[in-house]
């Protein structure tokens, strides 16, 4: 009985790992922009070890896939993935742009706010949180095959792999128009929004459609940005963002080292003012060090040693 109970452990720990493998090798396809065989890894890894990660992937997935036939695969994982799930990360995944315009998503979205809110305590202008939530997406939404296209540009010298990308950066420039317009329209009506009123994920939203503006509105706004930081009412990278940003557009050394460029197709930093001390001027506003940001977020290697 003890050599039948550990043959039978050693079997179901061999399926898991075989899902597991499954799934990093879907997750290292997906980043390189394929796909249909990401896709397929994520189906053999849903059969071995069937979870809600897996679930969540394979949603995600086929919603970047842009047809329908796929919107209902998407549908029928993420319901599958939000079960247990009350969290409200799905409502501002740019992966799920291709699907916010479906009737569908309006249930998903009153589904994850119920289930929120029964953990959490109510949103206070859950009309407002929507809103920003889906102009997250539309924003974000074309960030997928943009950075793809992106990073073969570096690698390719300076030239894009496909002339795909020139529609979906128009799309990209669309999209930041008409969040712009229906921003501007929802300042007028509710003020700059708080994370205790829209939740802090929504009221990020805000900053960010603005930061993607240009600076006279990102001059107009960023006070009242900064007062809701003050006020704990804001996330501090996105305070961090638009006040280097308004400092990099002003001819001034920033303050957080959030601002890159490209210069001879190498990212660099814009100039950050004492660097030797940025780390404490991050951590004074709730930011981690700078070096595993820049890592993680664009790949920079970024070495200064730090003084307190």
């Amino acid at each position: 009985m003890r050599k039948l109970y550990t043959l039978f452990l050693t079997l179901v720990l061999m399926q898991f790992a075989y899902g597991q493998d499954y799934t990093l090798l879907g997750d290292s396809l997906k980043k390189e922009g394929l796909l249909m065989p990401a896709l397929m890894n994520y189906a053999q890894s849903m059969a071995a070890h069937p979870t809600a990660e897996v679930s969540y992937k394979i949603a995600s997935t086929t919603a970047l896939l842009w047809s329908a036939p796929m919107s209902d695969t998407c549908f029928y994982f993420l319901n599958i993935a939000l079960k247990n799930d009350s969290s409200l990360k799905a409502l501002y995944d740019p992966d799920f742009l291709s699907i916010i315009d479906n009737p569908k998503w309006e249930t998903i979205e009153n589904e994850q706010i119920r289930k929120y809110e029964a953990k959490n305590g109510p949103i206070k202008n859950k009309a407002f949180a929507k809103a920003l939530f889906r102009m997250i997406i539309k924003d974000q939404g074309f960030m997928y095959a943009g950075n793809i296209e992106r990073k073969k540009f570096i690698e390719n010298g300076g030239y894009f792999s496909t002339p795909a990308i020139f529609p979906v950066l128009y799309m990209e420039e669309k999209n930041k128009q008409e969040n712009t317009a229906m921003l501007l329209e929802l300042f007028d009506k509710y003020g700059w929004p708080t994370a205790s009123e829209v939740t802090e994920y929504a009221a990020a939203g805000a900053a960010l459609i603005i930061n993607h503006t240009n600076y006279e509105l990102r001059a107009k706004y960023f006070p009242l940005l900064e007062e809701a930081f003050k006020k704990g009412e804001a996330q501090a990278l996105r305070y961090a963002k638009m006040r280097d940003r308004l400092l990099v557009e002003e001819g001034k050394e920033q303050l957080y080292g959030t601002q890159i460029r490209l210069d001879n197709l190498k990212r660099e930093l814009y100039p950050i003012k004492d660097p030797e001390y940025v780390d404490k001027r991050r951590a004074e506003i709730g930011l981690g060090p700078l070096k595993p940001y820049l890592k993680a977020r664009f790949d920079m290697n970024w070495d200064l040693p730090q003084k307190q």
